[in-house]
């Protein structure tokens, strides 16, 4: 069981060390171990996690699950959610002045326009935001951006993101940018993940960091980053338009995240979230059991949600457990005594 002083929610959570992912680590290992991948056999693995996505999309058991894009023109970072069956609504005010600007977020908001997803869980919030004001390859003009107030527009929008993931308690949420100054001036714990585009099958390289709570352990497709930079070499410019193409999430990024994060694959994360004031171990031992989340939730919800009481959700689950003949570990509390932990 959890210690009383736990008992609040770890939605931002600073990643523990062994939680911090370099995918260049990874991409180095394979390197060394199988050499580059060609970018033919790197298609032939992007093509596997989308066959992966259009599987569970035909199981449907993705159905009640909400995934909410951000500043998401391309719909690139979303798009495999979408063809795995989750219910995925895209903002970004380029396409919709009215419903894609983040700014004009708020309860009421998505009461009025998206009816609050008919009570469906939001189970992930993306979000690329702007990265103009951050991105250190544009530090020479920070100066005059901090007096003009294009900083302070742009961090408004991270605030208003945050604000979004306090209100939802996603099962996972992840802020993508490159280097820079978001994670000082918006607020950020530090980040989770980073990673380069040839380390996920596109051979060009864009460090860029991702800050959220998720599984940053990602699978890989190292290959050689044959057109180095190419973003400012071939989208060079401050035109809509060609931020438009640098902001583009890189394909094989997008579902590599997602063979990492989604619930089917990776229904302990997916639980142990939801019900983050719970153990931990409690929810592994009922996955172990064979519980599945809809009957996790017919256990604990009630008590979690509603009456916010979490020492009666931990014990529906643990007499569950023990009524299916699970045994149950146990650990030496503070003061000696023997104490369930499950």
């Amino acid at each position: 069981m959890n210690l009383p002083g736990e008992r609040v929610h770890h939605l931002f959570d600073a990643p523990q060390g062994g939680e911090v992912v370099r995918l260049n680590e990874k991409a180095s290992v394979y390197h060394k171990n199988h050499g580059w991948m060609t970018p033919a056999e790197a298609r032939q693995r992007i093509d596997g996690w989308r066959d992966h996505c259009a599987a569970q999309g035909v199981a449907g058991g993705n159905a009640d699950k909400i995934v909410l894009s951000l500043f998401d023109k391309s719909g690139a970072w979303s798009r495999p959610w979408e063809e795995a069956g989750y219910q995925v609504y895209r903002f970004d005010i380029q396409e919709n002045p009215e419903t894609g600007d983040v700014n004009k977020f708020s309860a009421g908001f998505f009461s009025d326009w998206f009816g609050d997803f008919d009570g469906l869980d939001i189970y992930a919030i993306l979000a690329a935001c702007p990265c103009t004001d951050f991105a250190v390859s544009g530090a020479r003009h920070f100066a005059a951006k901090d007096v003009d107030g294009r900083t302070v527009a742009s961090v408004q929008l991270v605030h208003q993101t945050l604000r979004l993931i306090e209100y939802y308690r996603p099962v996972i949420w992840a802020i993508e940018n490159p280097v820079g100054r978001i994670e000082r001036l918006g607020g950020l714990p530090p980040w989770r993940l980073s990673f380069d585009p040839f380390h996920v099958g596109d051979t060009y390289t864009k460090k860029t960091l991702i800050w959220g709570r998720f599984n940053a352990d990602l699978p890989v497709a190292p290959v050689y980053p044959v057109e180095g930079s190419k973003m400012h070499r071939m989208y060079g410019g401050s035109s809509l338009a060609t931020k438009n193409a640098r902001s583009v999430t890189p394909e094989g990024f997008a579902y590599s995240f997602f063979m990492a994060n989604n619930a089917g694959d990776h229904p302990q994360m997916a639980i142990s979230s939801k019900y983050d004031r719970l153990c931990s171990r409690l929810i592994g031992a009922a996955v172990k059991a064979g519980l599945s989340s809809s009957e996790v939730d017919d256990l604990v919800e009630d008590a979690y949600f509603i009456d916010l009481d979490d020492e009666a959700a931990e014990q529906r689950l643990r007499d569950d457990l023990t009524a299916h003949g699970a045994v149950l570990d146990s650990y030496a509390d503070t003061g000696g005594q023997l104490a369930m932990w499950l």
